[in-house]
């Protein structure tokens, strides 16, 4: 399986306070850093066009600056042992490149960008979590400058190279 994510340099604070979180409470913590997820995992019956279809759209693709405002809890259709996710949300002006890129990508359908702090396989742990969270008290800052496609096999991840988002604001 292939998916592609894209991993926001954080301001120094925020990062630890991610990293933090995401030690205590997220299985993937040693596999993959904090990320925006913009293809979720599928099969690929070409992955070498998939590599270049990804390579071409970061070439045009400018840095994108993010502000994730808000803390929430949602339900996890790609991962059910790991159901529910506690995120950070993209504001809204983060959302929209961030989902012109998805749809750039291939995606169809609703998108949501977000950051993965947590997952949980029951409700109850993850609303737990987000009370002792509380509210943001001020947007988590970061830039994505880069794609990278991730390949997935019986659970292992294995990052691939970075491709640089190189297009021009």
């Amino acid at each position: 399986m292939l998916a592609v994510i894209a991993v926001p340099d954080f301001a120094e604070d925020d990062a630890v306070w991610i990293d933090t979180i995401r030690r205590a409470h997220d299985p993937q913590y040693e596999s993959v850093p904090a990320h925006v997820t913009l293809v979720f995992p599928f099969e690929s019956a070409d992955p070498d066009w998939f590599a270049g279809h990804v390579a071409a759209v970061a070439a045009v693709t400018a840095p994108i600056n993010v502000a994730l405002d808000r803390l929430a809890r949602i339900d996890n259709p790609h991962q059910p042992k790991y159901r529910f996710l506690n995120v950070l949300l993209a504001d809204a002006a983060s959302a929209q490149p961030l989902t012109a890129l998805y749809h750039a990508l291939g995606g169809k359908g609703g998108y949501e960008p977000h950051v993965t702090l947590t997952r949980f396989g029951a409700v109850f742990s993850a609303k737990a979590l987000e009370r002792q969270l509380g509210e943001l008290g001020r947007p988590v800052q970061g830039r994505i400058a880069a794609l990278e496609i991730l390949e997935i096999s019986h659970g292992a991840i294995r990052r691939g190279a970075a491709r640089p988002l190189a297009g021009r604001t």
